[in-house]
């Protein structure tokens, strides 16, 4: 397992700082990867290893990681919500979780207790062949195991969101080249949502299925676009982002379409658009 790689690869997919950890060759764990904004040891690692015919995703925190469990425990309400969500969904995939706070076993049909938390455990675990296979397959299995787990946490994981740039606004109104701060743009900048939106749909755009990585290889690693259901500029201020339901994964030219109406169009509108006319290019050749 190459676990800069790996790291290299989450850290695209979901605007973060990760870095890959080196792990005692007998431990039965095949790589780690940590947050480099939180240092040893007050933070964590996320630990893969793998079964027989599995493979699994441990949030493992540092020794001295209560302040950021305590943490932790004081997210939001719809921040617990969104962890359950997240879980559910990933759960309909085949994926098996496993939550504990305080010792003791979290339902996915209840909610995350109230503060004080003191512990938290969480595995992710999905059955695979991959790690019988080659080591491209079991790579494979590892980012999207690890995929699940970090969005997970990056639900309830306190997260300072960076307002200091400025990103292209594709809402429609604005001239071209028009630019504004992420401080109004917030929403699509949020690694939390872009994490579950990634974990629970995958990488290739609901549109055209276009995947970046098998296109451009190693540099289109973990590249989306990340589309909202609900227009950014009609989101009220108050507005809270379901990333299961409100967004939904989705290459540059599809959404650049998508917002060539305003309101933007419909996705199933532009897929069928695309359907058709795939269709009526591969009949010239038959």
């Amino acid at each position: 397992m190459d676990e800069n790689r790996l790291a290299a690869k989450l850290s695209a997919q979901f605007l973060l700082g990760l870095t890959g950890c080196s792990v005692p060759p007998a431990s039965g764990i095949l790589c780690a990867f940590r947050a480099t904004d939180i240092p040893s040891p007050n933070g964590f690692t996320i630990q893969v290893k793998s079964g027989w015919k599995s493979i699994e995703a441990e949030f493992v925190p540092d020794t001295y990681a209560g302040e950021l469990i305590r943490a932790m425990g004081h997210s939001t309400a719809v921040a617990k919500e969104s962890f359950i969500s997240i879980a559910k969904a990933l759960d309909m995939k085949g994926t098996r979780i496993t939550t504990k706070v305080n010792d003791s076993m979290i339902s996915l049909a209840s909610a995350l207790p109230p503060p004080p938390w003191n512990k938290f455990a969480l595995n992710v675990r999905r059955l695979t062949d991959a790690v019988s296979g080659s080591a491209d397959e079991l790579q494979g299995a590892a980012e999207a195991i690890s995929t699940e787990c970090l969005a997970l946490i990056l639900a309830v994981l306190p997260v300072e969101e960076d307002d200091s740039g400025v990103v292209p606004c594709p809402e429609g109104g604005l001239p071209e080249g028009a630019c504004i701060r992420v401080l109004v743009n917030k929403y699509e900048r949020n690694p939390a949502n872009r994490a579950a939106c990634i974990a629970v749909q995958g990488l290739a755009c609901k549109i055209c299925g276009f995947n970046f990585s098998s296109v451009y290889g190693p540099m289109g690693d973990g590249f989306v676009e990340v589309h909202h259901l609900v227009p950014v500029s009609r989101m009220g201020q108050g507005y809270i982002v379901d990333p299961v339901k409100d967004l939904i994964p989705i290459c540059s030219n599809c959404h650049s379409m998508l917002h060539r109406t305003d309101p933007p169009m419909e996705p199933e509108v532009l897929s069928r658009i695309y359907n058709e006319l795939k269709s009526g290019r591969q009949s010239l050749f038959l």
